[in-house]
Protein backbone atom coordinates (compact mmCIF):
# COMPACT_ATOMS: atom_id res chain seq x y z
CA UNK A 1 0.00 0.00 0.00
CA UNK A 2 1.50 3.07 -1.22
CA UNK A 3 1.08 6.54 1.29
CA UNK A 4 -0.49 9.64 -0.14
CA UNK A 5 -2.09 12.68 0.92
CA UNK A 6 -5.35 11.02 0.52
CA UNK A 7 -4.44 7.54 1.35
CA UNK A 8 -7.16 5.48 3.58
CA UNK A 9 -9.39 2.66 3.35
CA UNK A 10 -13.19 2.59 4.18
CA UNK A 11 -14.73 -0.07 6.50
CA UNK A 12 -18.27 1.52 6.82
CA UNK A 13 -19.74 -0.02 10.35
CA UNK A 14 -23.11 1.70 11.50
CA UNK A 15 -23.02 -0.79 14.59
CA UNK A 16 -21.12 -1.79 17.63
CA UNK A 17 -22.27 -5.37 16.83
CA UNK A 18 -22.92 -5.57 13.26
CA UNK A 19 -22.78 -9.30 12.45
CA UNK A 20 -23.23 -9.01 8.60
CA UNK A 21 -20.65 -9.51 6.19
CA UNK A 22 -17.47 -7.13 6.54
CA UNK A 23 -17.77 -3.91 4.45
CA UNK A 24 -15.20 -3.87 1.21
CA UNK A 25 -12.29 -1.72 1.88
CA UNK A 26 -11.03 0.29 -1.13
CA UNK A 27 -8.50 2.65 -2.17
CA UNK A 28 -8.17 6.70 -3.24
CA UNK A 29 -4.52 7.18 -4.75
CA UNK A 30 -3.85 11.17 -5.05
CA UNK A 31 -0.93 13.17 -4.20
CA UNK A 32 3.07 12.81 -4.01
CA UNK A 33 4.43 9.60 -1.90
CA UNK A 34 7.05 10.61 0.48
CA UNK A 35 6.65 7.52 2.81
CA UNK A 36 6.39 4.57 1.35
CA UNK A 37 5.43 1.49 3.18
CA UNK A 38 3.80 -1.89 1.49
CA UNK A 39 0.68 -3.59 3.73
CA UNK A 40 -1.73 -1.69 4.78
CA UNK A 41 -4.13 -4.45 6.79
CA UNK A 42 -7.18 -3.85 8.65
CA UNK A 43 -9.07 -5.86 10.80
CA UNK A 44 -12.12 -7.52 9.90
CA UNK A 45 -15.41 -8.31 12.33
CA UNK A 46 -15.03 -11.00 14.75
CA UNK A 47 -18.16 -12.60 16.62
CA UNK A 48 -16.53 -12.50 19.84
CA UNK A 49 -19.57 -12.76 22.29
CA UNK A 50 -20.90 -15.57 20.52
CA UNK A 51 -17.09 -17.48 20.43
CA UNK A 52 -16.20 -16.75 23.98
CA UNK A 53 -20.19 -16.92 25.20
CA UNK A 54 -19.53 -18.37 28.19
CA UNK A 55 -15.65 -18.70 29.02
CA UNK A 56 -16.15 -15.17 30.42
CA UNK A 57 -18.44 -13.27 32.10
CA UNK A 58 -20.86 -11.05 29.83
CA UNK A 59 -19.73 -7.58 30.99
CA UNK A 60 -16.30 -8.70 30.21
CA UNK A 61 -16.86 -10.18 26.71
CA UNK A 62 -19.30 -7.05 26.34
CA UNK A 63 -16.57 -4.37 26.95
CA UNK A 64 -14.27 -6.57 24.78
CA UNK A 65 -16.26 -6.72 22.11
CA UNK A 66 -17.29 -3.40 22.08
CA UNK A 67 -13.31 -2.17 22.21
CA UNK A 68 -13.00 -4.14 19.04
CA UNK A 69 -15.84 -2.42 17.13
CA UNK A 70 -14.65 0.67 17.85
CA UNK A 71 -11.79 -0.07 16.12
CA UNK A 72 -13.31 -0.23 12.92
CA UNK A 73 -15.69 2.11 13.79
CA UNK A 74 -12.81 4.83 13.60
CA UNK A 75 -11.62 2.98 10.58
CA UNK A 76 -14.31 3.03 8.51
CA UNK A 77 -14.30 6.87 9.53
CA UNK A 78 -10.27 7.36 8.60
CA UNK A 79 -10.85 7.90 4.54
CA UNK A 80 -13.10 10.63 4.82
CA UNK A 81 -11.17 12.68 6.86
CA UNK A 82 -8.10 11.86 4.80
CA UNK A 83 -9.57 12.81 1.63
CA UNK A 84 -9.96 16.85 2.85
CA UNK A 85 -6.39 16.61 4.50
CA UNK A 86 -4.38 18.69 1.67
CA UNK A 87 -7.17 21.49 1.60
CA UNK A 88 -6.65 21.66 5.62
CA UNK A 89 -4.34 24.99 7.67
CA UNK A 90 -0.24 23.61 7.86
CA UNK A 91 -1.13 23.64 11.76
CA UNK A 92 -3.82 21.35 11.11
CA UNK A 93 -1.24 17.70 10.71
CA UNK A 94 -3.15 15.09 12.77
CA UNK A 95 -6.52 14.43 11.02
CA UNK A 96 -9.47 13.53 14.09
CA UNK A 97 -10.15 10.55 12.32
CA UNK A 98 -6.54 9.73 13.17
CA UNK A 99 -6.42 10.46 16.09
CA UNK A 100 -9.75 8.73 16.63
CA UNK A 101 -8.11 5.47 15.55
CA UNK A 102 -4.90 5.66 17.20
CA UNK A 103 -7.03 6.38 20.41
CA UNK A 104 -9.66 3.34 19.36
CA UNK A 105 -6.14 1.33 19.03
CA UNK A 106 -4.75 2.20 22.33
CA UNK A 107 -8.06 1.80 24.21
CA UNK A 108 -8.14 -1.93 23.18
CA UNK A 109 -4.62 -3.49 23.91
CA UNK A 110 -4.92 -3.58 27.75
CA UNK A 111 -8.55 -5.51 27.25
CA UNK A 112 -6.48 -7.81 24.52
CA UNK A 113 -3.54 -8.49 26.65
CA UNK A 114 -6.34 -10.41 28.92
CA UNK A 115 -5.85 -12.77 26.98
CA UNK A 116 -1.90 -13.86 27.11
CA UNK A 117 -3.01 -16.93 29.19
CA UNK A 118 -0.52 -19.22 30.73
CA UNK A 119 -1.82 -23.04 30.40
CA UNK A 120 -5.13 -23.11 28.80
CA UNK A 121 -6.17 -20.71 26.58
CA UNK A 122 -9.53 -19.01 26.93
CA UNK A 123 -8.63 -18.23 22.66
CA UNK A 124 -9.57 -21.86 21.95
CA UNK A 125 -12.05 -21.71 18.78
CA UNK A 126 -11.10 -17.45 18.21
CA UNK A 127 -9.91 -16.53 14.89
CA UNK A 128 -8.93 -13.35 14.04
CA UNK A 129 -8.92 -12.04 11.11
CA UNK A 130 -6.99 -8.86 9.32
CA UNK A 131 -7.00 -8.45 5.41
CA UNK A 132 -4.07 -6.56 3.24
CA UNK A 133 -6.21 -3.42 1.71
CA UNK A 134 -3.42 -3.84 -1.21
CA UNK A 135 -5.11 -7.42 -2.18
CA UNK A 136 -8.51 -8.43 -0.25
CA UNK A 137 -7.91 -11.52 -1.42
CA UNK A 138 -5.08 -11.70 1.17
CA UNK A 139 -6.81 -12.58 4.32
CA UNK A 140 -5.01 -14.06 7.51
CA UNK A 141 -6.88 -15.59 10.28
CA UNK A 142 -5.58 -17.15 12.81
CA UNK A 143 -6.41 -18.89 15.84
CA UNK A 144 -4.00 -16.75 18.43
CA UNK A 145 -4.01 -13.10 20.53
CA UNK A 146 -0.50 -12.72 19.75
CA UNK A 147 -0.88 -12.35 15.75
CA UNK A 148 -4.07 -9.75 17.00
CA UNK A 149 -1.73 -8.25 19.17
CA UNK A 150 1.44 -8.02 16.70
CA UNK A 151 -1.44 -6.43 14.38
CA UNK A 152 -2.76 -3.71 16.15
CA UNK A 153 1.04 -2.75 17.00
CA UNK A 154 1.85 -2.80 13.21
CA UNK A 155 -1.37 -1.08 12.14
CA UNK A 156 -0.36 1.60 15.17
CA UNK A 157 3.04 2.35 13.17
CA UNK A 158 1.79 2.12 9.39
CA UNK A 159 -0.74 5.27 10.67
CA UNK A 160 1.81 7.15 12.41
CA UNK A 161 4.03 6.70 9.00
CA UNK A 162 0.52 7.89 7.22
CA UNK A 163 0.33 10.90 8.91
CA UNK A 164 3.97 11.93 8.72
CA UNK A 165 3.71 11.57 4.94
CA UNK A 166 0.26 13.88 5.18
CA UNK A 167 2.72 16.62 7.36
CA UNK A 168 5.21 16.74 4.44
CA UNK A 169 2.73 17.09 1.74
CA UNK A 170 2.77 20.64 0.81
CA UNK A 171 -1.34 22.49 1.08
CA UNK A 172 -1.90 25.37 -0.98
CA UNK A 173 -0.76 28.42 0.78
CA UNK A 174 -1.90 32.11 0.94
CA UNK A 175 -3.21 32.98 -2.96
CA UNK A 176 -0.29 33.81 -5.15
CA UNK A 177 2.28 31.37 -3.70
CA UNK A 178 3.32 28.18 -4.31
CA UNK A 179 2.73 24.92 -1.67
CA UNK A 180 5.31 24.55 0.50
CA UNK A 181 5.74 22.75 3.82
CA UNK A 182 6.44 24.69 6.81
CA UNK A 183 9.01 23.81 9.23
CA UNK A 184 6.35 23.15 11.83
CA UNK A 185 5.41 20.08 10.11
CA UNK A 186 8.55 19.01 9.27
CA UNK A 187 8.99 18.76 12.80
CA UNK A 188 5.49 17.20 13.56
CA UNK A 189 6.31 14.58 10.65
CA UNK A 190 9.43 14.00 12.63
CA UNK A 191 7.65 13.04 16.04
CA UNK A 192 5.22 10.97 14.44
CA UNK A 193 8.46 8.86 12.46
CA UNK A 194 9.08 8.26 16.18
CA UNK A 195 6.06 7.31 17.35
CA UNK A 196 5.72 4.72 14.43
CA UNK A 197 9.39 3.73 15.42
CA UNK A 198 8.38 2.85 19.31
CA UNK A 199 5.05 0.89 18.12
CA UNK A 200 7.40 -1.60 15.73
CA UNK A 201 10.24 -1.71 18.26
CA UNK A 202 7.52 -2.83 20.72
CA UNK A 203 6.78 -5.31 18.42
CA UNK A 204 9.84 -6.79 17.95
CA UNK A 205 10.70 -6.80 21.64
CA UNK A 206 7.89 -7.54 24.36
CA UNK A 207 5.55 -9.75 21.23
CA UNK A 208 7.32 -10.95 18.84
CA UNK A 209 9.94 -13.17 21.05
CA UNK A 210 7.05 -14.85 23.22
CA UNK A 211 5.01 -15.50 19.97
CA UNK A 212 5.27 -19.40 19.75
CA UNK A 213 7.21 -20.49 16.80
CA UNK A 214 3.78 -22.01 15.29
CA UNK A 215 2.40 -19.03 15.15
CA UNK A 216 5.35 -17.02 13.68
CA UNK A 217 5.57 -19.65 10.87
CA UNK A 218 2.36 -18.49 9.88
CA UNK A 219 2.55 -15.29 9.83
CA UNK A 220 1.61 -12.50 7.25
CA UNK A 221 5.15 -11.07 5.55
CA UNK A 222 4.05 -7.99 7.03
CA UNK A 223 4.50 -9.30 10.98
CA UNK A 224 7.77 -11.35 10.23
CA UNK A 225 10.77 -9.61 12.49
CA UNK A 226 12.75 -8.84 8.81
CA UNK A 227 9.56 -6.78 8.10
CA UNK A 228 9.31 -5.20 11.09
CA UNK A 229 12.83 -3.93 11.96
CA UNK A 230 12.77 -2.27 7.97
CA UNK A 231 9.79 -0.18 8.78
CA UNK A 232 11.02 0.48 12.29
CA UNK A 233 14.57 1.62 10.51
CA UNK A 234 12.53 3.44 7.26
CA UNK A 235 11.06 5.55 10.43
CA UNK A 236 14.28 6.24 11.70
CA UNK A 237 15.67 6.91 7.86
CA UNK A 238 12.97 9.46 7.33
CA UNK A 239 13.38 11.55 10.44
CA UNK A 240 17.37 11.51 9.87
CA UNK A 241 16.40 13.07 6.18
CA UNK A 242 14.63 15.54 8.08
CA UNK A 243 17.08 16.51 9.92
CA UNK A 244 19.70 16.63 7.57
CA UNK A 245 17.22 19.25 5.73
CA UNK A 246 17.09 21.09 8.88
CA UNK A 247 20.95 21.27 9.07
CA UNK A 248 21.50 21.99 5.51
CA UNK A 249 19.45 25.64 5.79
CA UNK A 250 21.23 25.98 9.14
CA UNK A 251 24.52 28.44 8.28
CA UNK A 252 25.42 27.59 11.79
CA UNK A 253 25.61 23.77 10.86
CA UNK A 254 29.27 22.65 10.44
CA UNK A 255 30.49 20.08 7.77
CA UNK A 256 31.49 17.72 10.26
CA UNK A 257 27.85 17.84 11.66
CA UNK A 258 26.55 17.49 7.98
CA UNK A 259 28.74 14.77 7.44
CA UNK A 260 27.66 12.77 10.56
CA UNK A 261 24.03 13.04 9.74
CA UNK A 262 24.59 11.80 6.22
CA UNK A 263 26.35 9.16 7.66
CA UNK A 264 23.86 7.88 9.64
CA UNK A 265 21.42 8.17 6.91
CA UNK A 266 23.40 5.83 4.59
CA UNK A 267 23.85 3.10 7.40
CA UNK A 268 20.14 2.99 8.76
CA UNK A 269 19.10 2.94 4.78
CA UNK A 270 21.64 0.07 4.41
CA UNK A 271 19.53 -1.52 7.45
CA UNK A 272 16.37 -1.41 5.82
CA UNK A 273 18.03 -2.87 2.53
CA UNK A 274 19.33 -5.85 4.49
CA UNK A 275 16.06 -6.24 6.83
CA UNK A 276 14.56 -6.60 3.51
CA UNK A 277 16.41 -8.81 1.39
CA UNK A 278 15.25 -11.39 4.22
CA UNK A 279 11.36 -10.32 4.42
CA UNK A 280 8.71 -13.32 2.86
CA UNK A 281 7.18 -10.49 0.34
CA UNK A 282 5.77 -11.09 -3.08
CA UNK A 283 7.88 -11.05 -6.00
CA UNK A 284 5.58 -7.26 -7.26
CA UNK A 285 5.38 -5.65 -3.79
CA UNK A 286 8.64 -6.78 -3.06
CA UNK A 287 10.13 -5.03 -6.27
CA UNK A 288 8.54 -2.18 -5.56
CA UNK A 289 9.19 -1.58 -1.99
CA UNK A 290 13.19 -2.41 -3.26
CA UNK A 291 12.99 0.62 -5.61
CA UNK A 292 12.26 2.69 -2.93
CA UNK A 293 14.61 1.49 -0.45
CA UNK A 294 17.91 1.85 -3.30
CA UNK A 295 16.17 5.46 -4.36
CA UNK A 296 16.58 6.15 -0.55
CA UNK A 297 19.91 4.82 0.06
CA UNK A 298 21.27 6.24 -3.22
CA UNK A 299 20.31 9.73 -1.88
CA UNK A 300 21.09 8.77 1.78
CA UNK A 301 25.17 7.88 -0.26
CA UNK A 302 24.76 11.63 -2.06
CA UNK A 303 24.65 13.65 0.63
CA UNK A 304 27.05 11.07 2.70
CA UNK A 305 30.17 11.39 -0.20
CA UNK A 306 29.29 15.06 -0.71
CA UNK A 307 29.95 16.18 2.47
CA UNK A 308 33.20 14.01 2.91
CA UNK A 309 34.63 14.93 0.17
CA UNK A 310 33.93 18.67 1.38
CA UNK A 311 35.89 17.70 4.24
CA UNK A 312 38.85 15.64 2.89
CA UNK A 313 39.91 18.34 0.63
CA UNK A 314 40.07 20.92 3.63
CA UNK A 315 43.30 18.10 4.82
CA UNK A 316 47.27 18.14 4.17
CA UNK A 317 48.08 14.86 4.31
CA UNK A 318 49.23 12.88 0.96
CA UNK A 319 46.62 12.26 -1.74
CA UNK A 320 43.95 13.80 -0.26
CA UNK A 321 42.51 15.87 -2.85
CA UNK A 322 42.51 12.97 -4.70
CA UNK A 323 40.57 11.48 -2.34
CA UNK A 324 38.19 14.17 -1.60
CA UNK A 325 37.55 14.76 -5.78
CA UNK A 326 37.09 10.90 -6.05
CA UNK A 327 34.33 11.83 -3.17
CA UNK A 328 32.87 14.29 -4.87
CA UNK A 329 32.55 12.27 -8.47
CA UNK A 330 31.20 9.21 -6.16
CA UNK A 331 27.92 11.69 -5.12
CA UNK A 332 27.19 13.26 -8.37
CA UNK A 333 27.07 9.33 -9.75
CA UNK A 334 24.82 8.24 -6.76
CA UNK A 335 22.87 11.74 -7.37
CA UNK A 336 22.07 10.41 -10.84
CA UNK A 337 21.48 7.11 -9.87
CA UNK A 338 19.07 7.90 -7.15
CA UNK A 339 17.08 10.23 -10.11
CA UNK A 340 16.80 6.80 -12.39
CA UNK A 341 15.62 4.74 -9.98
CA UNK A 342 13.13 7.40 -8.85
CA UNK A 343 11.61 7.08 -11.99
CA UNK A 344 11.93 3.71 -11.93
CA UNK A 345 9.85 2.96 -8.87
CA UNK A 346 7.00 5.98 -9.45
CA UNK A 347 6.46 3.42 -12.92
CA UNK A 348 6.51 0.46 -11.35
CA UNK A 349 3.07 -1.40 -10.18
CA UNK A 350 1.07 -0.07 -8.81
CA UNK A 351 2.11 3.42 -10.08
CA UNK A 352 3.22 6.09 -7.98
CA UNK A 353 3.48 9.54 -8.09
CA UNK A 354 6.65 11.15 -6.73
CA UNK A 355 7.35 14.45 -5.63
CA UNK A 356 9.53 16.73 -6.93
CA UNK A 357 13.37 17.01 -5.23
CA UNK A 358 12.78 18.76 -1.57
CA UNK A 359 14.89 19.17 1.70
CA UNK A 360 18.34 18.24 1.47
CA UNK A 361 18.30 16.52 -2.09
CA UNK A 362 17.04 19.65 -3.61
CA UNK A 363 19.86 21.51 -2.31
CA UNK A 364 22.51 18.38 -3.33
CA UNK A 365 21.26 18.51 -7.29
CA UNK A 366 21.96 22.04 -7.24
CA UNK A 367 25.56 22.04 -5.54
CA UNK A 368 26.76 18.62 -6.58
CA UNK A 369 27.28 19.63 -10.29
CA UNK A 370 28.93 22.72 -10.06
CA UNK A 371 30.80 22.07 -7.59
CA UNK A 372 32.67 18.60 -9.36
CA UNK A 373 32.80 21.07 -12.23
CA UNK A 374 34.92 23.97 -10.67
CA UNK A 375 36.68 21.43 -7.93
CA UNK A 376 38.23 19.36 -10.97
CA UNK A 377 39.41 21.94 -12.69
CA UNK A 378 41.06 22.85 -9.55
CA UNK A 379 42.92 19.48 -8.79
CA UNK A 380 43.95 19.50 -12.47
CA UNK A 381 45.70 22.64 -12.12
CA UNK A 382 47.09 22.56 -8.78
CA UNK A 383 47.18 18.96 -7.96
CA UNK A 384 47.36 16.98 -10.31
CA UNK A 385 50.28 14.85 -9.24
CA UNK A 386 48.36 13.02 -6.35
CA UNK A 387 47.21 9.61 -7.38
CA UNK A 388 43.10 8.89 -7.55
CA UNK A 389 42.53 6.17 -5.53
CA UNK A 390 41.47 2.90 -7.29
CA UNK A 391 38.47 2.69 -4.95
CA UNK A 392 36.17 5.04 -3.78
CA UNK A 393 37.20 5.76 0.22
CA UNK A 394 35.54 4.20 2.84
CA UNK A 395 32.71 6.66 4.54
CA UNK A 396 33.16 6.84 8.46
CA UNK A 397 30.51 5.10 10.54
CA UNK A 398 28.76 6.93 12.98
CA UNK A 399 26.13 5.34 15.73
CA UNK A 400 22.43 6.30 15.34
CA UNK A 401 21.60 9.46 17.86
CA UNK A 402 18.17 9.30 16.61
CA UNK A 403 16.43 6.71 18.62
CA UNK A 404 12.78 6.82 19.26
CA UNK A 405 10.94 6.20 23.00
CA UNK A 406 10.42 3.34 24.17
CA UNK A 407 6.62 2.33 24.10
CA UNK A 408 5.45 -0.12 26.60
CA UNK A 409 2.38 -2.79 26.60
CA UNK A 410 0.20 -1.29 28.90
CA UNK A 411 -1.42 -3.06 32.32
CA UNK A 412 -3.67 -5.68 31.59
CA UNK A 413 -7.49 -4.52 31.98
CA UNK A 414 -8.53 -4.66 35.51
CA UNK A 415 -11.63 -6.19 34.56
CA UNK A 416 -9.40 -9.25 33.89
CA UNK A 417 -8.70 -9.76 37.29
CA UNK A 418 -12.42 -9.99 37.86
CA UNK A 419 -12.96 -12.87 36.11
CA UNK A 420 -14.10 -16.10 38.40
CA UNK A 421 -10.55 -18.58 38.41
CA UNK A 422 -8.12 -16.47 36.95
CA UNK A 423 -5.52 -13.91 38.40
CA UNK A 424 -3.15 -11.61 37.04
CA UNK A 425 0.87 -12.60 36.74
CA UNK A 426 3.35 -10.71 35.97
CA UNK A 427 6.93 -11.64 34.78
CA UNK A 428 10.32 -10.90 35.49
CA UNK A 429 11.24 -9.21 32.80
CA UNK A 430 8.99 -6.04 32.51
CA UNK A 431 9.85 -5.84 28.98
CA UNK A 432 7.32 -8.89 28.77
CA UNK A 433 3.42 -8.33 28.96
CA UNK A 434 1.61 -9.91 31.79
CA UNK A 435 -0.46 -12.55 31.65
CA UNK A 436 -3.64 -14.83 32.93
CA UNK A 437 -3.55 -18.22 35.00
CA UNK A 438 -6.01 -19.98 36.36
CA UNK A 439 -6.07 -19.48 40.59
CA UNK A 440 -5.01 -22.46 42.62
CA UNK A 441 -7.82 -22.91 44.49
CA UNK A 442 -6.49 -25.33 46.94
CA UNK A 443 -4.08 -22.93 48.06
CA UNK A 444 -5.21 -21.65 50.89
CA UNK A 445 -4.92 -17.53 51.09
CA UNK A 446 -4.62 -16.92 54.42
CA UNK A 447 -2.03 -19.83 55.11
CA UNK A 448 1.66 -19.74 55.68
CA UNK A 449 4.24 -18.67 53.10
CA UNK A 450 6.63 -21.70 51.96
CA UNK A 451 9.29 -19.16 52.82
CA UNK A 452 7.98 -18.93 56.40
CA UNK A 453 7.58 -22.64 56.50
CA UNK A 454 10.99 -22.81 55.58
CA UNK A 455 12.29 -20.78 58.59
CA UNK A 456 13.94 -22.44 61.78
CA UNK A 457 11.33 -23.42 64.57
CA UNK A 458 12.23 -20.70 68.02
CA UNK A 459 12.16 -22.54 71.03
CA UNK A 460 8.88 -21.27 73.20
CA UNK A 461 9.09 -21.57 76.97
CA UNK A 462 6.13 -24.06 76.94
CA UNK A 463 8.55 -26.39 74.68
CA UNK A 464 10.95 -25.75 77.19
CA UNK A 465 9.27 -27.38 79.77
CA UNK A 466 8.10 -30.16 78.15
CA UNK A 467 11.00 -30.93 77.58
Amino acid sequence: MWFCSTMGCILSSEALYDTGPTPSVSVSVVGEVYIYVPGFRAPKYVDLKGTLHGSISADLLSRLQQLRSQVLIALGKYTPASKSRRFRRPHQQDTPAAVHLEKALVNYLPVLLGFMTKGEKLTSGLFFEWTNVEDENKETSMGSVYYELLSVLHLLGVLALQEANTCLTPRPPAEGYSPKVTEDSKRNAIELLLKAASYLECALRAVLPNTPEDVKEKLPAALTESMLRAIENQALGHGIELQLGFAVDNVKASLAVKRRIACEHVKVWEEVSEKLVCAPLADGRREKYLLFVNWKLSEAKVGAYYFHGLILDEGYEDNMHAQAITCLRAAETFLKESQRIKVEFGNAEPMTKVPPSWGAIKYLSEKIPRDVLVRARLFKEKYHKEILPVATPQLPVFQLALKADQYNLPPIDPAWEKETGYEGRYNLDSDLPAFLVKRDLSRKENGPSELRRAQPILATPAMVQAR
